[in-house]
């Protein structure tokens, strides 16, 4: 019998705005990492704005530190 080894299929990636009157930061991170930072922003900063959506440029930044939410 013979196992074939399959990669594991490539993460999608999101984009992640983060708003807070003039302050607007854009990213783009997996799917996982994008959520946890929402998540994590809106128990501990209510007066962020936070949207995650599908709208991925080539040309948006990595989320800085992305490791640090999966």
């Amino acid at each position: 019998m013979t196992t074939v080894a399959t990669a594991p299929a490539p993460r999608q990636p999101r984009h992640i705005h983060i708003e807070s009157g003039a302050l607007k930061l854009d990213y783009q991170a997996s799917a996982e990492q994008a959520q946890n930072v929402a998540d994590e922003l809106a128990q501990g900063s209510p007066e962020l704005v936070v949207t995650v959506d599908d709208d991925v440029s080539e040309d948006l930044p990595p989320l800085p530190c992305s490791r640090l939410w999966e």
